[in-house]
């Protein structure tokens, strides 16, 4: 039975997305990621801190202080680098490795724990560059949902804090992620289809957030 403060946050979700969670299939695993020019004009893309072992394996979280949600006391971001997607070329590796484990069926896009065995099989350093960072969650999309959003564990971690479980609190928290003319963090509800659930725009264009449905997603 779903507590209190998950069936508030279910509910306001529902209100955000403009439809119940309970349309999106349960049994599948979805992710929220943070992606876009930000990455690549601060260079963070090919910050060596993504291909830690550590990291690739899913044993240590991936924390960039400067890429942030919003300012103003949000959760800061925490990434699951084993379940971020990488890009690579082919031809860098043995004929047919990376189409092996690629998530698209044009071969290039791996996910972390997957170039992990790539790099491991390979005697250089090949080229590699973070496309999308997955921000750490549950595999839910409610998990997912809260990432994207910057809500922890509790409504102490909404802004404006909250002691109280409640609906309206979680509604007050996502006024700023509802916005589609926001400079700051503009919702794009247009961008909804069988795989992408939700997605933001930050900093008109200089970053995306984008929730997948990553069944989906592979299937794509």
């Amino acid at each position: 039975m779903a507590s209190a403060w998950e069936s508030a946050l279910t509910q306001a979700f529902g209100r955000l997305l403009g439809h119940p969670l309970a349309d999106h299939d349960p049994a599948a695993a979805y992710g929220a990621f943070y992606g876009g020019n930000w990455l690549y004009e601060t260079e963070l893309n090919r910050h060596p801190g993504w291909v830690r072992p550590e990291a690739l394996s899913g044993q240590e979280p991936v924390t960039h202080p400067e890429v942030l949600i919003l300012l103003d006391g949000y959760t800061p971001l925490s990434f699951d680098a084993s379940q971020s997607l990488f890009e690579v070329d082919p031809a860098d590796f043995d004929a047919g490795l990376v189409a092996s484990v690629s998530v698209f069926a044009k071969p290039g896009i791996v996910r972390g724990a997957d170039l992990a065995t790539l790099l491991a099989k390979h005697p250089g350093e090949p080229d590699w560059e973070l496309w999308q960072a997955r921000i750490a969650s549950d595999g839910t999309l409610l998990g997912a949902l809260k990432a994207a959003t910057a809500i922890g564990d509790s409504p102490g971690s909404l802004i404006p804090p909250s002691e109280e479980v409640g609906e309206q609190a979680v509604l007050a928290h996502l006024e700023a992620f509802n916005d589609p003319e926001s400079h700051d963090l503009a919702y794009c509800s247009h961008a909804q289809n069988d795989a992408v659930i939700g997605m933001w725009e930050g900093a008109i264009d200089q970053y995306e957030i984008t929730i997948w449905n990553l069944d989906r997603l592979t299937a794509h």
